[in-house]
């Protein structure tokens, strides 16, 4: 319980600086940050990455995957904040983020003697840009380029622990931004027309699938 107490104490100390890198890509593209939801998203930030943090700890353990594991919580923290603010993944975050999580991935399963699973993290971030790829062209558009890349990446490290992890955490994240979508229709926050952020969706179904709570390999 320590441990996972330093480990979350620690992401949350992190998220202001998470967040001012955040703030210099977007400024990049000449976007700003909303004033309405800078308070809100500094915090929120922050509580996620230290909650990403401590389950990540949790899942993996003190091993030679726990760098890949938080790398790629933080950056899935951060692309959650640029997708609820401006309904965009920045390349500028994701694809340093993605390269940094698989040579830390590499290094790590060589580290622990289980190499023979970078296969099946490939798979699993091949499948995934494949299955969401094909979604987003027979939806016309529905899913944006940044959500299928995305998914690659989660499909990378949910892959690492088997395939049907990968599958679980892109499926869960469909079905809470399906149950999401029907219920702002209800409640007339919505309609048929409107684009929701998926980032927090898919990632969440992701950070979910890796929980001890499930039996994974």
């Amino acid at each position: 319980m320590i441990q996972l107490g330093g480990s979350f104490l620690v992401g949350l100390v992190m998220g202001p600086a998470l967040d001012t890198w955040i703030t210099c890509q977007l400024a990049r593209r000449n976007l700003e940050r909303p004033k309405s939801w800078r308070l809100v998203n500094r915090w929120l930030l922050s509580v996620i990455l230290g909650m990403g943090w401590a389950a990540m700890l949790m899942r993996v353990g003190w091993t030679g995957m726990l760098a890949a594991h938080l790398v790629w919580v933080t950056v899935t923290a951060a692309v959650v904040v640029t997708d609820l603010e401006h309904r965009l993944i920045p390349n500028r975050i994701l694809y340093p983020g993605a390269a940094v999580t698989a040579v830390l991935l590499l290094a790590g399963a060589l580290l622990d003697g289980t190499p023979g699973r970078l296969g099946s993290a490939a798979l699993g971030a091949g499948l995934c840009l494949l299955g969401m790829g094909t979604l987003s062209v027979l939806g016309r558009g529905a899913l944006g380029m940044g959500d299928v890349k995305l998914s690659a990446v989660l499909g990378l490290v949910c892959g690492y622990w088997g395939l049907e992890v990968a599958l679980r955490g892109i499926l869960t994240g469909f079905l809470i931004g399906g149950a999401a979508a029907v219920g702002l229709m209800i409640t007339r926050r919505a309609h048929r027309g409107t684009q929701l952020p998926f980032a927090p969706f898919l990632v969440t179904g992701a950070w979910w699938s890796l929980m001890p709570i499930h039996t994974v390999g």
